[in-house]
C-alpha cells in the first residue's frame, strides 16, 4: 500500500499502525504509553498526528495505515497539541528529576525537553500524593506517575496476578491496589515488570545503595558479590553498548575497581543446582511420588505458587535457587577455606529481577546480605565514576567460579531444563516429558491443563518472566522510540547461547570445581550437608 507521509510516498506491504510505519523510515513520533510487547493502550495521547480528511487528530499507536493515506506528524497543530498534553502531565508531576532514578532514561523528561514544555503553563489539579514505600522492595510514587496504563496491563494481562488498577475518576483518578491498601497487602508476586515497563519514576526498586557503600568502606568487612548469567549480557546497555553485548570481562573489573574484594560468577552455583535438582528429580521418578517436579529457582514463580496454588507446592522443587546455595557455600565452604568468620562476609548478588531482593527476606535464604538489579548496579557504577564501556577484561575469582555452559543457559527460558536434563539423561529410568514456560498468564494456562487432565508432564520448568531471566524486571529498560522489551530479551538470549556454544564443559556435572566441592565438603547430593545446605521449605501463604 502507498502512504504519503509528510509530502513523501513509501511502500508498505505489511498491515502495521502509523507509529510502526513512521518509525520504519526514521520518522520519530513520540509516545509514553505504547510498548511493542504489551501493545497499544492509547492513553497518554503524545503520539496524534494528522491524517488529511479525517476530523481531529489520530493517535498514531492504534490508527492503521491504509493505501492512500496522508499523514502529518510534525506541522504546528500537531507539535502544539503533544506539547499541550505534556505540559498538563508536568503540572502535576513531581519535578525531582535529578535524583530521580530514571534520569538518564525517563521519558517524560526526553519529550517534555524536545518539545519545549513548560511545567508553569497550567496549575496543578491536585497536591501530589505521598510516596508509598508499602514494599520493602518497590517504591510508588504516584507524584510521577502519568497514569499510562502500562503496569496495569501487564500485571492483568502479561502476569495474571491483577493487583493494581486505576482508582477514582478524572482528576482524582490514580493507579494503585485496590482500597487504596498497599502492595504489601497483596498477592503481588514481586516479578517487577510493572517497575520494567514504567516510563517515568513512578515505580522503582528500593536501591539501598547508602548500606553498600557503608560495607564496601569497612576494613573488617569482606564483600563479595557474584553476578546472574543475564546480566553480562545486559549491563552494557545502560553505558551505551548494543542490546546483547557480552561485557562479562568488562563488568569483573569495574566491580573490582568498585571496591569488591571478590567477584564471582553465579553460573558455578547454577551448576550446583543442576545437581540437586537432577537428582531430585531422579528419586521422584524412581519413586513416582510429586510428579511433575517443577523448577524453583525464580522466585516470582515460587511466590505464585505460595499464594495462588499451594496445592502445587508438594511438586516444586525442595533445591534452593543458585542465589540461595551461593550464598550457603560462601558463608561455609568459602568461609572455611580462606579462614573467615562468615559474620564478617557481606554477600551481595547481582541479579535481573527485582523477585531476588523479594527472595532475600525469606527465612531459608539468610545467607545472601543484598541484591542489586542490573539496572541499580549500572546506577551504583555511575556513581562511582566508573565507564564499565572503558574497562579492561578482568577475570573471576576462583575457587567459586568455574562453570559449565549448562550454568550459564539458566539466564534465558530453557536453560534449566536444558541443563538438567545434559546431566541426567543417561540415568534416566525411563523416557520423560517436559515442558519449559515463562510469563504467569502462560503459566496459569498449563497448570489449568494439567488439572484437567488435558496435559502430562514429568519436568516443568517455569520462569515468571516472558523469556526468562533476560528480560527479568530489573534489567536496564529499553530507550529506543518504539520499546520493545521481548525483543531486546531475544537480543540477550542470543548472546548467552553463542557463549554455551563455546564453552569446553557442557555439563554441570563435568565442572571439576562442583566435583571439588562434593568431594572437599558436600559428599553427594543426597547427603545430609548437601541438603541442609542447598534445600528449601516453602509455605501457603494464600490466605494472605
Amino acid at each position: 500500500m502507498q502512504v504519503t507521509i509528510n509530502q513523501q510516498k513509501y511502500e508498505f506491504k505489511t498491515p502495521q499502525t502509523i507509529l510502526q510505519a513512521c518509525a520504519s523510515v526514521g520518522i520519530e513520533i513520540p509516545t509514553l504509553c505504547y510498548e511493542k510487547s504489551i501493545g497499544a493502550i492509547a492513553s497518554c495521547r503524545v503520539c496524534v498526528v494528522k491524517v488529511v480528511g479525517r476530523r481531529g487528530l489520530v493517535t498514531a499507536c492504534n490508527t492503521p495505515i491504509a493505501d492512500g493515506m496522508q499523514i502529518i506528524t510534525n506541522d504546528e497543530e500537531v507539535t502544539t497539541a503533544r506539547k499541550t498534553v505534556l505540559e498538563l502531565l508536568l503540572s502535576d508531576h513531581r519535578l525531582n528529576c535529578i535524583t530521580c532514578a530514571r534520569v538518564d532514561d525517563c521519558r517524560l523528561k526526553r519529550f517534555a525537553t524536545q518539545y519545549g514544555a513548560d511545567k508553569e503553563t497550567y496549575a496543578p489539579s491536585r497536591p501530589l500524593p505521598p510516596i508509598a514505600k508499602d514494599q520493602k522492595h518497590i517504591i510508588r510514587d504516584n507524584g510521577k506517575c502519568i497514569r499510562c496504563g502500562r503496569c496495569i496491563k501487564v500485571c492483568h494481562e502479561m502476569q495474571h496476578v491483577g493487583v493494581i488498577g486505576t482508582l477514582g475518576r478524572g482528576f482524582n483518578a490514580q493507579i494503585g491496589c485496590a482500597f487504596e491498601e498497599g502492595l504489601d497487602t497483596t498477592k503481588c508476586i514481586s516479578c517487577g515488570q510493572c517497575v520494567a515497563h514504567c516510563p517515568t519514576g513512578a515505580l522503582t526498586e528500593n536501591s539501598n545503595l547508602p548500606l553498600l557503600r557503608e560495607k564496601l568502606s569497612d576494613p573488617e568487612i569482606h564483600c563479595v558479590i557474584a553476578t546472574a548469567p543475564s546480566v553480562r549480557v545486559a549491563m552494557g546497555e545502560g553505558f551505551g553498548l548494543p542490546t546483547g553485548t557480552n561485557v562479562q570481562g568488562k563488568m569483573v573489573s569495574a566491580l573490582r575497581q568498585a571496591g569488591f574484594d571478590k567477584v564471582f560468577d553465579l553460573d558455578f552455583a547454577a551448576d550446583l543446582t543442576v545437581m540437586q535438582e537432577g537428582a531430585e528429580l531422579l528419586e521422584r521418578l524412581k519413586t513416582g511420588k510429586h510428579l511433575p517436579q517443577f523448577t524453583s529457582c525464580c522466585p516470582g514463580w515460587v511466590n505464585y505458587v505460595e499464594q495462588c496454588h499451594p496445592e502445587l507446592i508438594p511438586h516444586l522443587s525442595t533445591a534452593k535457587s543458585p542465589m540461595g546455595m551461593f550464598g550457603a557455600v560462601v558463608k561455609s565452604y568459602y568461609a572455611q577455606k580462606m579462614n573467615l568468620d562468615p559474620r564478617k562476609i557481606f554477600m551481595v548478588m547481582l541479579m535481573p529481577c527485582i523477585a531476588k531482593c523479594d527472595e532475600i527476606t525469606r527465612d531459608e535464604i539468610k545467607d545472601v546480605d543484598m541484591v542489586l538489579t542490573t539496572r541499580v548496579a549500572i546506577r551504583f557504577l555511575k556513581e562511582q565514576g566508573i565507564n564499565l564501556a572503558a574497562m579492561p577484561n578482568g577475570e573471576y575469582d576462583n575457587p567459586l567460579s568455574l562453570s559449565s555452559g549448562a550454568g550459564l543457559i539458566f539466564g534465558t527460558s530453557g536453560g534449566v531444563c536444558e541443563a538438567t536434563m545434559r546431566t541426567i539423561k543417561d540415568q534416566l529410568p525411563r523416557s520423560i516429558k517436559g515442558i519449559v514456560v515463562s510469563g504467569i498468564a502462560n503459566v496459569e494456562k498449563l497448570i489449568q491443563q494439567i488439572k484437567a487432565g488435558k496435559a502430562h508432564y514429568d519436568f516443568i520448568e517455569v520462569m515468571a518472566c516472558p523469556g526468562g531471566c533476560v528480560n527479568g524486571g530489573g534489567q536496564p529498560s529499553d530507550t529506543s522510540l518504539i520499546q520493545d522489551n521481548r525483543g531486546n530479551a531475544k537480543k540477550r538470549a542470543a548472546t548467552i547461547k553463542s557463549m554455551d556454544k563455546y564453552n569446553d564443559l557442557r555439563k554441570s556435572s563435568d565442572n571439576p570445581a562442583i566435583q571439588q566441592l562434593y568431594q572437599e565438603f558436600l559428599g553427594t547430593p543426597e547427603s545430609k550437608l548437601a541438603q541442609q545446605l542447598l534445600h528449601t521449605r516453602f509455605h501457603d501463604r494464600s490466605k494472605k
